[in-house]
């Protein structure tokens, strides 16, 4: 039996709070259920098991006090219909519980996401928000008002203690619609009271919407002065330069040069910039819904989709950012970005100390296959005694001494006086060394399917490569050197004792 003092139920509710937020409070990023797997079906029969991270809180009373918080620490809603529900069941009836949220991530943008917003208040430490777009009916005309965006910006505004950011695009959604610029607008007004925000991330490809973009845009046509306002992601990138605790700020690589991240490295408090290529996995992990929403109020004529989730197979494709990227990845040193980028020191700074940049740089072979000199001179004779000569009449070459040994590979040039004989062999001889080194390697590498020739100006000393007896130069004839007329520069090493 365990001793009472052992128990779970004794130990200090601080410990136990450490405990079971491993158990109760959600991830950030849910891993993605396989395809092989059944959906979860909801149960009705009343012995039905309750798994997850509610099944901590029906254990015992102290446990659900205890656990309650860490519940609602993380709140994950993937569609407007999920968000209904929490709301309906839980928040509503029990604001308090609203006041134990500190992480919420959507991956939408819709009405009820500002009540609760409103909810959250001043406890919310991280927001993460997918932009979307809203389906309308083709009949219609004319200037349209998003209700759904217009009142989650409202939400926005309640919010004062933030410090994470993270915004996210499915690829199918572009800045240049109705509904992400004015979210983006809403949400660079809401930064600039935000005066906690320690890390932002903008998970997609930033694009220049300032002036000087309007007035390249307008230069055939131009515009009255009035009419070039700057654009949402100019003013938002305008407001996380003016936060004061800012320290990190995320992105992707931008195609081409543009200012937009230059604006941001203004900010005398931030410490870095991390950019990422975009060539990960490409689909962010929390996200189960189409990038593409229908609003749920009657004023549009379009269906609701986003009420229901979507099978993973129709998840929305989102640009890979480098906070999911993982550990371990970098990117390029290359392109027109970094280009324009050194000529700003404190732009390169940022980008230095927060980004992994890969360099690219020659590759160049090794000499791990070259065997040293002394093995190729050791192992000449018995390696190459039983091949025959490259001479053109087919008769094996030697060089005879006067103990009887053979002489090979060596350069008449070297160790003889000029001969006239030999003048084409000698212009032969000059060659690059990148040439004969790799050749010497591939013959090193395989000593039995060819006969090794070795270059003795490249490897040996000039003054002796005789095996056996020393013998002095002058007792070489020149005739007895003679080399093959062929169009390699290499002298064949290949010997036979006569």
């Amino acid at each position: 039996m365990v001793p009472p003092s052992l128990q779970l139920s004794a130990f200090p509710e601080e410990l136990l709070e450490k405990i079971l937020s491993h158990l109760v409070v959600a991830p950030l990023s849910s891993p993605p259920r396989p395809s092989w797997h059944r959906p979860n079906t909801p149960s009705t029969g009343p012995s039905a098991p309750i798994r997850g991270r509610l099944a901590v809180l029906l254990v015992s009373k102290a446990f659900c006090r205890i656990s309650t918080p860490l519940f609602y620490h993380t709140i994950h809603l993937v569609s407007a219909s999920q968000l209904h529900g929490l709301l309906s069941s839980a928040l509503r009836p029990n604001p308090c519980l609203a006041a134990h949220i500190r992480r919420v991530v959507l991956s939408g943008v819709w009405a009820e996401g500002g009540e609760l917003l409103e909810l959250c208040g001043p406890g919310l430490r991280m927001l993460d928000i997918a932009l979307d777009i809203t389906q309308l009916c083709p009949a219609t005309q004319g200037i349209v008002r998003d209700l759904d965006a217009e009142d989650f910006c409202e939400g926005l505004k309640e919010i004062k203690g933030l410090t994470h950011l993270v915004v996210r695009k499915p690829n199918n959604v572009y800045l240049t619609q109705p509904k992400p610029r004015y979210v983006l607008a809403e949400l660079a007004k809401a930064v600039n009271v935000w005066d906690w925000l320690e890390y932002a991330d903008l998970a997609f490809r930033l694009s220049d919407d300032s002036n000087t973009a309007n007035l390249l845009v307008h230069a055939a046509q131009p515009l009255p002065p009035s009419q070039l306002q700057a654009g949402p992601m100019t003013a938002l990138v305008q407001s996380l330069s003016t936060r004061p605790k800012l320290h990190t700020f995320c992105t992707l690589l931008p195609s081409v040069w543009n200012e937009t991240i230059l604006r941001v490295s203004t900010n005398p408090s931030l410490e870095r910039i991390i950019l990422g290529d975009g060539m990960g996995p490409g689909r962010d992990p929390v996200a189960h819904t189409r990038g593409t929403v229908c609003s749920g109020r009657d004023f549009y004529a379009a269906p609701v989709s986003s009420c229901s989730p979507t099978p993973l197979s129709t998840a929305p494709l989102f640009e890979s950012s480098p906070t999911y990227s993982g550990p371990g990845t970098g990117i390029l040193g290359t392109g027109l970005f970094f280009m324009q980028a050194k000529k700003h020191i404190r732009l390169s700074e940022l980008i230095r100390a927060g980004t992994s940049i890969i360099r690219t740089r020659a590759q160049t072979l090794g000499t791990s296959m070259m065997p040293p000199c002394g093995a190729i001179t050791a192992s000449a004779p018995s390696s190459l005694s039983s091949y025959p000569s490259s001479s053109p009449s087919g008769t094996p070459r030697s060089h005879p001494n006067a103990a009887g040994s053979t002489v090979i590979g060596v350069n008449p040039s070297l160790s003889q006086p000029p001969q006239p004989s030999s003048n084409h062999h000698r212009c032969q001889a000059q060659v690059s060394a990148s040439r004969s080194n790799s050749r010497r390697r591939t013959q090193a590498a395989s000593p039995s399917s060819h006969p090794i020739e070795v270059r003795s100006w490249d490897l040996y000393p000039a003054s002796s490569m005789s095996i056996g007896p020393s013998v002095s130069s002058g007792s070489h004839p020149s005739s007895s050197c003679t080399l093959p007329p062929t169009p390699r520069p290499l002298v064949s090493a290949s010997t036979s004792v006569a």
